[in-house]
């Protein structure tokens, strides 16, 4: 028992490793395939289809794993995001390779959402956290190795290898998983799919981040492109509600949002989602725009911040069950907000090293949120929920990063103007670098201005953590009880 459970543990990482190491290792391949394929104009897309697909496919996944067994749908996770890479390795064209990423995306989505849910049925509560931390640092890695493997790939292999690499990889991670993850949750619970539920769910989700999207590129809701998504994201919302009250087996429970512990945990997952990816999206801006760094620099500055993310999560995962969840919570929100004090204050005369080191606190705040998010559901729901509600914080963050990244988009947009840097950001943005030069002070303004979004956010999440339950997984009130979990049958 205790070495398939080592071997689920092992498979489990691997391919949480080479999904999370593909959205590093891409962003440094992806000059080298512009000049290989062309396409230019689609260069957002090769990144924004795999958000879009990955976010669509977490629910779907986590709840199709709660229905019909983790094994099988880990398996096709990985199968389908090692299809994806394949695709993407032989793509002769921008848009063929915009297709494969987005099937990469849906792969993907399934890896992070179940490898949560995996260790939540492996082990006990007390064990959680730790574990949790685990898969977090494996994250952190992943953004620290990245960059790096993805440059010496690229010129040692050539662009191509930087998505083949990872087809060995899974096919070691899918033999494992076979080989090792039997039982109960091997099965599931063979009840039926809430399938209208699904479809209105991964329709609503995807035109709120296309109409987020827009809104960041336009800095207004006026246009069609902006207006049509986010219409049809209300349709399918009130359709989806009104489902989810009628449907036996519905594919968002909304009885999990009676729960104290799952609502809280689920805004604290929205609003750190639009602090944290605020600050990556816009920080290495600040830096090579105001400061005059350049690429490798701003760079740089997110290594320390992934490093507080997966120091803040190892360290969260061992305190949260002596602390709690509240006060894990708000001392990771505090972390946060603290930090976001001084990039809000950002000017041309800040100091490189006084960003590193502020990172580095958003980062391990980032950490401690995230584990007590993951715990505190799980520990909320019953095991046959376990699947959908472990994805949920990380869905949940996912459209809040989404939506907080485009309203600071606009915000910037608006504030550089309709004319000068600002025209220039929306047609060429290398281009903008060299208009930054002498708009360094007007950028610096806008920036800071962005990142009061993220600051607001940050002490709005510090309400939402005083809300969690003061329990911990070895205190208070144990979860709803519900059928026996892999750790008691694998």
């Amino acid at each position: 028992m205790e070495a398939r459970k080592g071997l689920v543990v092992l498979a489990v990482c691997l391919g949480m490793l080479v999904a999370a190491l593909d959205a590093t290792i891409v962003g440094t391949a992806m000059p080298t395939v512009v000049a290989s394929l062309g396409g230019l104009p689609l260069y957002a897309w090769v990144f924004s289809i795999y958000m879009l697909a990955a976010t669509a496919s977490m629910p779907l996944f986590g709840k199709l794993s709660d229905l019909y067994g983790r094994r099988r749908f880990f398996l096709a996770a990985i199968g389908i995001f090692t299809a994806g890479s394949a695709l993407c390795g032989a793509a002769a064209s921008m848009p063929q390779l915009i297709g494969a990423r987005a099937i990469q995306g849906l792969g993907a989505g399934g890896i992070f959402s179940l490898a949560q849910a995996i260790f939540g049925d492996l082990f006990s509560p007390a064990e959680r956290g730790r574990m949790q931390g685990y898969l977090a640092s494996v994250w952190g890695l992943s953004s620290i190795v990245g960059p790096l493997l993805g440059g010496l790939i690229v010129d040692t292999l050539g662009w191509r290898w930087t998505f083949y690499v990872n087809i060995p990889v899974g096919a070691a991670a899918a033999a494992m998983i076979q080989r090792g993850l039997t039982g109960a949750f091997a099965r599931g619970s063979r009840r039926p799919l809430d399938v209208a539920g699904a479809f209105a769910l991964t329709g609503a989700i995807l035109a709120l981040l296309l109409a987020a999207l827009r809104f960041g590129e336009t800095g207004t809701w006026s246009t069609p492109g902006t207006l049509l998504p986010l219409a049809l994201f209300g349709l399918l919302s009130g359709t989806l509600l009104h489902l989810e009250r009628r449907a036996p087996e519905p594919i968002l429970p909304l009885r999990l949002f009676e729960s104290r512990a799952f609502s809280a945990s689920i805004l604290a997952s929205i609003l750190s989602g639009v602090g944290m990816f605020g600050a990556i999206s816009f920080l290495p801006l600040f830096v090579q725009g105001v400061l005059g760094g350049s690429a490798t620099i701003a760079g740089s500055v997110l290594t320390p911040m992934s490093l507080g993310w997966s120091s803040g999560s190892t360290v969260g995962g061992r305190l949260v069950n002596r602390t709690g969840y509240r006060a894990l919570g708000l001392a990771g929100m505090t972390c946060m907000a603290g930090a976001y004090l001084h990039i809000a204050g950002l000017t041309e005369g800040s100091s490189l090293w006084g960003i590193i080191g502020t990172v580095f606190i958003l980062g391990l705040g980032m950490g401690f949120v995230t584990v007590t998010t993951v715990v505190a559901v799980q520990n909320a729901v019953r095991r046959e929920d376990l699947g959908i509600a472990t994805t949920a914080p990380f869905f949940f963050r996912n459209i809040g990063a989404t939506v907080g990244v485009a309203v600071m988009g606009a915000i910037l947009t608006r504030r550089m103007g309709t004319g000068g840097a600002g025209a220039v950001i929306r047609l060429e943005p290398a281009l903008a670098l060299q208009a930054f030069e002498v708009l360094g002070g007007t950028l610096a303004a806008a920036l800071s201005a962005a990142f009061t979004v993220g600051l607001a956010a940050c002490l709005l999440g510090l309400a939402a953590s005083a809300l969690l339950p003061n329990t911990s997984p070895t205190r208070g009130a144990p979860a709803p009880a519900g059928r026996p979990g892999v750790a008691e049958s694998i």
